[in-house]
């Protein structure tokens, strides 16, 4: 299937009830009795509602990609990614991509990050979605102005060795390889 093609085959699932669950500040679940349309059936799902969230992969003009090496408290190890966070309310996506680079990194480019697409994380049970952006032409322009639990090293990667460190599992975080992915494939079919 592509684009907007649906399957017939596969029955939606009405919504029964629904309440709140747990509010976590950067998520909240909610508990939802949902019956499937086509036998009947009924089960009982939890959904994770979050903010939209943003990265991007900022580049520089001799082909450097700006990274951020920080801990994660999820898995309980020091990663490699590309900048990103949360989209405030009423903001860009965009906007908001471009301010995560630079309060993360310093770093910026005169123009505008361009879309490289919008992607759904985990749609199993996430309701949110990560829009993806890349800004060329990135310098160092200031210092960095983290959240007050942001401990981020700043670490400028080559463009191929970046793609090497996806294949040799250095980089898993799979919102840097989703980005990655259609920056690959955008640049693939120039």
């Amino acid at each position: 299937m592509h684009g907007d093609a649906r399957d017939e085959r596969i029955a939606k699932w009405h919504t029964i009830e629904e309440h709140p669950h747990a509010d976590w500040m950067v998520m909240r679940l909610r508990a939802v009795t949902r019956m499937h349309a086509g036998d009947g059936r009924q089960g009982r799902f939890v959904v994770a509602e979050a903010p939209s969230w943003v990265n991007i992969i900022p580049i520089t003009d001799d082909g450097h990609v700006v990274c951020v090496r920080q801990f994660r408290h999820g898995t309980s190890q020091v990663t490699i990614e590309i900048p990103g966070g949360i989209v405030n309310p009423g903001e860009d996506p965009r906007c908001a991509a471009e301010r995560e680079c630079l309060e993360e990194t310093g770093y910026r480019a005169d123009g505008e990050a361009q879309s490289l697409g919008t992607i759904e994380p985990n749609p199993a049970f996430m309701a949110n979605t990560c829009h993806c952006y890349v800004w060329y032409g990135c310098s160092l322009r200031g210092a960095q102005r983290l959240d007050p639990n942001e401990d981020i090293e700043v670490v400028l990667v080559p463009l191929d060795t970046m793609m090497s460190m996806v294949c040799d599992g250095t980089i898993r975080h799979s919102l840097v390889l989703s980005a990655l992915a259609l920056y690959s494939f955008q640049t693939r079919n120039r």
